[in-house]
């Protein structure tokens, strides 16, 4: 009797290990088709190809648009740097190549943030998309829900701001409409700064911190804890934050580069190395241009720039001001677009563009000889060219 319960016995345990051994192993395949990827998902549109844009928000830096094979819509990639926080726009590029469906799917792409150690999970269509995942982002679609109806109203009026300015309508109706655009962005705000009271401990209160305006995004940020302020979002917060200072510092120099006002003095080196300084130039006409090797607007506007070069240089003292730019970049673009007039490269520790007021490439200033400004273009408008021309006649 005793061997026959021994021998039942052991039979039991053969098959409790035996269970145990299955429940084991099936767990270690669970593990192995976890989702792989930072952003994945299955989406319903008519395309076999998604173009991905991104920027790399610990540095700023944009690339340059990369394409994905879309398989019956499933799509699966990792970003270059696991460690940083990506800003992504998900393009899906219509099958037949109309550009102008290119170009509208290109103004609103799929947008979302991936963030060092999260899982996002894109699913819908283009226009009607969801963003799921790891924890992260059920965190952050519960904060962006407490502002979304602040946001509908903002973007309504943002654009009916748009079709009023478009139409040169009276501007203190115009202003009165800014004034309710701002107190929407002031209870967007208002509302985040909540939120990251409550949250001081989650990923999601810095991925949030966009939505805070530019005077109120550094205190914001110090509110949380110090494992989220030293954690892997602090770069994207501490990019966030220097742009939403130097936005701020923007606004205050706008309001001194008027028309008529003095021009910033400023001092920066040439393309031989030599410091060159505004003061120099007193006495003539000088045109600033802001631009960049990188800029395909400022590189476009090069012929007329020369044509208007050749026309005033007796009159005009023409000065081009490389912003965002590496040296190597800066030299190389010279020299293949040989550019005759002054070539200088922003300093970032004096910030020409900053104290200008650029907010855009190109922006060409013209300054008078007594050292005053006459007119600012943004853009690479014909306007300019007009201008300069009837000033010197």
């Amino acid at each position: 009797m005793i061997m026959y319960d021994q021998i039942k016995m052991n039979r039991e345990m053969k098959k409790i290990l035996i269970s145990g051994w299955i429940i084991y192993m099936m767990c270690c395949c669970t593990f192995k088709v976890e989702n792989p990827y930072q952003i994945s998902g299955k989406l319903k549109v008519p395309s076999d190809t998604l173009l991905v844009m991104y920027v790399n928000m610990n540095t700023g830096i944009a690339s340059k648009l990369d394409t994905l094979a879309l398989k019956d819509g499933e799509f699966g990639f990792n970003m270059p740097d696991s460690m940083a926080v990506y800003s992504v726009g998900l393009i899906c590029k219509p099958l037949y190549g109309d550009p102008n469906a290119l170009m509208a799917a290109m103004f609103n792409p799929i947008r979302l943030l991936v963030v060092p150690g999260e899982n996002a999970i894109v699913t819908g269509e283009a226009k009607n998309y969801q963003i799921s995942g790891s924890m992260f982002y059920q965190d952050l679609k519960e904060g962006e829900g407490l502002i979304k109806k602040f946001q509908q109203e903002a973007g309504r009026l943002n654009r009916k701001i748009a079709e009023m300015e478009g139409r040169r309508d009276d501007e203190k109706l115009i202003n009165i409409m800014r004034d309710s655009l701002k107190m929407y962005q002031d209870q967007i705000s208002g509302t985040i700064i909540e939120y990251m009271k409550c949250n001081p401990l989650k990923k999601t209160s810095v991925a949030l911190l966009n939505h805070v305006t530019d005077e109120k995004k550094r205190e914001a940020f110090e509110m949380l804890d110090s494992s989220v302020k030293n954690g892997v979002m602090a770069p994207y917060a501490r990019t966030l934050i220097r742009m939403a200072e130097e936005q701020v510092a923007q606004k205050i120099a706008a309001a001194k580069i008027q028309p008529g006002m003095p021009a910033p003095q400023f001092t920066l080196k040439d393309i031989q190395g030599k410091n060159v300084s505004l003061a120099s130039f007193q006495g003539k006409y000088v045109v600033l241009d802001f631009w960049g090797s990188w800029c395909g607007w400022c590189i476009k506007g090069i012929p007329d720039m020369k044509v208007c070069y050749e026309k005033h240089k007796n009159k005009v003292e023409f000065i081009g001001i490389a912003c965002n730019d590496t040296e190597a970049g800066w030299k190389a673009a010279v020299a293949e677009n040989e550019l005759p007039w002054v070539q200088l490269i922003n300093d970032e520790n004096m910030n020409v563009p900053l104290m200008y007021a650029v907010a855009g490439y190109p922006t060409k200033y013209i300054i008078d000889p007594n050292g005053n400004i006459v007119k600012v273009v943004s853009g690479e408008d014909p306007k300019f060219y007009i201008f300069l021309d009837n000033l010197l006649k």
